[in-house]
């Protein structure tokens, strides 16, 4: 034994302890690995070249080189857009306001008016006034108010005559209809004004009590009046309905009618240069547009003038630009990229826990989609200029960028590939010089590459995948061609090329590539575990013959590991298939094993209990012999041995001990190796799991009663043991995810031991129908 350690250990030993047991090394590999994405993006990205391009001095001059375009540039036209904006403008119908509550307005004066002045003949009356004079008197001290109501003026004679007849409502009436008859429909001014605009006609807003009740376009004039037109209507009117009346009574209405006409049309100035604004604004800039690989001069031509106004354009947007701030902008950019998803999936999709090795793999695909990018672009240069004919898009759409989250996706779970696709799909976008419609293209791809392949059972699934995937290429190429406004045969091409790179490229990439990260990376895909959870495999039917009870075990456990995978995000699948053959190692001592003994024979009665623990812990090394017998992928054959990891074999154990404790009277010493697994402990979650599964599975066949209860408390009670034995201490599991563990195998537990009611029996209606039917036996 050493010295114990003093009260203040070292700092540095502290710190590098830290770092060895807490998760630091996650983190390090993880900003490792952003780094070295974002190195190469910066090296891929960042356009070169520019200070290179032609000036004004060049006019007249052959190129030296061929220039392209290293990215898609759109060029505004300053000229043409203003003229543009200026046609759109003038386009815009004028604005004017009709006033269609003029009539009900100008009833509502005349009446209150009117009112007014009855109003003070009743008062006269009540103090039962005589004399006529006083009354016109009355009449007069209220002139003012009158005339204020009515909002006319009206003329000493007039208003005599109006109370000559007691401003009866009579006489209202007839004043309101002519009034009316002088406001309804459109009154102006001058209809002169309006006839410029008869052609494209104008915009009529019909507004009451200030309030807009809606517009429309009036291009027939016949339907506008002059105020001069409404007013001799008025008058002819007047003349008409009150030939019976006083001419001078007659007159007064006449005159009060005709001054209350007026235009109920009006242009408005504010609304109407409001709608030429937004008018102009929303005419485009005029732009150039230049794709990316597009050849702007070709090496020995002559440089004319419209090769300087894009070659000044280009100049332009780069102006400013050096090639090393490029390069940290494209790796920032990168970086901040591939941060800010990965946090938003760990905190936001609950089973994205991807361990290191997903980490890496993730990361060297991404790398790989950049590289491939490249390489791919540089690609369909070289066959522009081969084939000019051909559009440098449409051939991009060559490349098979979905081929990234295919095969993610074959090794992941989805949210895995579908983050993935959203990377790739933003990097391609990039990659084609910063094109948005490339970008949607290849996240599209990617998306539809990773949902078309998930569970796809063998390599031509892959190649049906690719179809699937080269047609949705086609829809997007299709779509994103007409939304461009590019000619019919460009449109083909692109689509012909997204299919070839969708059906042809995509598949064969995903399958060569597939199997070296197998390799490399010790994945098994979903194809091979797919073939690994056929029941008739090799080694399952070899287990079903020579130790049926563990067979049945192991597809019990199948349910428990799957459902408790789902739980916390783990591969269900991988998690299944590694519960199928983790005690294939019995298939060489079967009858060793409780589950595969019959009639109440033990062979394990007349072995000493080292002898029993020796023969039980062989079935790990058997099972690690026949995994390598049957090629059995070592992701899954490493379950073998972790699935007990270093605990004891618990039965012979605790039967030694007890024999030591009769023979001697205590506990005498056992060499705990003896019964002890070798292990190591599990190292992923799936193994893990299987381990958990393998002692409640096995502990429920003991109880006597499988209540939820009951099974809730055998489940947590093995949990437990195993997490206090420390044999999780090297795999990735929570406490969190623990208690879904738990829960999730309860539920399973529950669904494996449900047992159904008893049905009461029918009883029986006798009728004409029921038939006697008798069992006979044959001879």
């Amino acid at each position: 034994m050493g010295e114990p350690a003093g009260p203040h250990p070292p700092t540095h030993a502290g710190l590098l302890g830290r770092l060895a047991r807490g998760d630091w090394a996650g983190r390090l590999l993880r900003l490792l690995l952003v780094v070295v994405i974002s190195s190469a993006a910066a090296w891929l990205l960042a356009p070169a070249g520019a200070s290179r391009l032609p000036g004004p001095e060049a006019l007249g001059t052959p190129a030296v080189a061929t220039v392209k375009a290293d990215r898609d540039y759109d060029i505004v036209d300053a000229d043409a857009t203003h003229r543009r904006r200026a046609e759109a403008a003038q386009a815009e119908r004028p604005v004017y306001v009709l006033d269609t509550g003029a009539p009900d307005e100008a009833a509502a004066r005349v009446h209150a008016a009117f009112q007014l002045m009855r109003e003070e003949s009743a008062a006269a009356a009540a103090r039962h006034a005589r004399d006529p004079g006083e009354l016109q008197r009355r009449y007069a001290a209220q002139r003012d108010a009158f005339v204020s109501r009515l909002q006319v003026l009206v003329r000493d004679e007039d208003l005599a005559a109006l109370g000559q007849a007691r401003f009866s409502e009579a006489v209202e009436g007839e004043l309101v209809a002519l009034a009316r008859r002088g406001l309804d429909g459109i009154v102006v001014g001058d209809l002169a004004l309006l006839v410029a605009e008869r052609e494209r006609g104008l915009v009529v807003r019909a507004v009451h009590d200030g309030v807009v009740q809606g517009e429309r376009v009036l291009t027939d004039l016949a339907l506008v009046r002059e105020a001069a037109t409404a007013t001799e209507e008025v008058e002819r009117a007047a003349a008409a309905r009150l030939e019976r009346e006083p001419a001078a009574l007659r007159l007064a209405v006449q005159r009060i009618a005709t001054a209350m006409v007026r235009p109920t049309l009006g242009h408005d100035q504010v609304e109407t240069a409001r709608r030429r604004e937004e008018a102009a604004a929303r005419v485009k800039p005029v732009v150039i547009p230049v794709k990316r690989g597009e050849k702007i001069v070709g090496d020995g031509e002559r440089i004319e003038k419209r090769h300087l106004v894009v070659l000044d354009g280009m100049r332009a947007q780069r102006r400013g630009e050096v090639l090393a701030h490029v390069r940290l902008g494209a790796g920032a950019l990168v970086a901040l990229m591939v941060a800010l998803l990965w946090r938003v999936a760990r905190r936001n999709l609950p089973r994205f826990r991807p361990a290191r090795r997903d980490a890496l793999l993730l990361a060297t695909l991404l790398v790989g989609t950049f590289a491939l990018g490249f390489v791919g672009f540089a690609i369909a240069d070289a066959l522009q200029d081969r084939f000019p004919a051909l559009a440098p898009p449409a051939l991009q759409y060559l490349v098979p960028f979905a081929a990234g989250a295919m095969i993610v996706r074959q090794v992941l779970a989805a949210d895995a590939a579908l983050l993935f696709a959203l990377a790739a799909g933003l990097a391609a976008g990039l990659l084609a010089g910063q094109s948005m419609s490339y970008a949607l293209y290849a996240t599209f791809t990617s998306i539809a590459a990773a949902g078309l392949v998930s569970g796809q059972r063998d390599r031509a699934g892959i190649f049906r995948a690719g179809v699937g995937v080269g047609l949705v290429g086609v829809a997007l190429a299709i779509a994103i061609g007409l939304f461009g406004g590019k000619g019919t045969g460009d449109v083909a091409i692109s689509a012909l090329a997204a299919f070839a790179g969708g059906a042809l490229l995509l598949p064969v990439a995903v399958v060569g590539v597939l199997p070296i990260l197998e390799v490399a990376f010790g994945y098994v895909t979903d194809v091979k575990l797919l073939e690994l959870a056929n029941l008739n495999h090799p080694a399952l039917k070899e287990l079903i013959v020579q130790a049926p009870g563990t067979y049945h075990h192991s597809i019990l456990m199948g349910s428990l590991v799957e459902a408790a995978a789902e739980a916390i995000g783990a591969n269900p699948l991988l998690a299944k298939v590694c519960a199928y053959y983790h005690d294939v190692g019995k298939i060489r001592n079967p009858l060793y094993f409780a589950e595969n003994q019959r009639g109440g024979e033990n062979r394990h009665d007349e072995l000493a209990p080292s002898m029993s623990a020796l023969i039980v812990k062989r079935h790990v090394t058997d099972g690690v012999e026949l995994a390598r017998h049957w090629r059995i992928p070592r992701l899954v054959a490493e379950t073998i041995p972790q699935h007990h990891g270093t605990r004891h074999v618990g039965y012979f154990w605790a039967k030694a001990q007890r024999a030591a404790e009769e023979g001697t009277g205590r506990s005498a010493a056992i060499d705990e190796a003896l019964f002890r697994y070798p292990g190591p402990k599990p190292q992923s979650r799936e193994a893990a799991l299987v381990m958990i599964a393998d002692a409640c599975e096995a502990s429920s066949r003991a109880l006597e009663v499988h209540t939820g209860e009951a099974l809730r408390g055998l489940v947590s009670k093995r949990i437990n043991e195993v997490f206090s034995e420390g044999q999780l201490d090297e795999c990735e599991l929570t406490l969190r995810d623990l208690n879904a563990i738990a829960g999730a195998m309860v539920r399973a537990l529950e669904a494996i031991y449900h047992t159904r009611p008893d049905y009461p029996a029918r009883p029986q209606e006798p009728g004409p129908r029921q038939l006697p039917i008798h069992l006979v036996a044959k001879p």
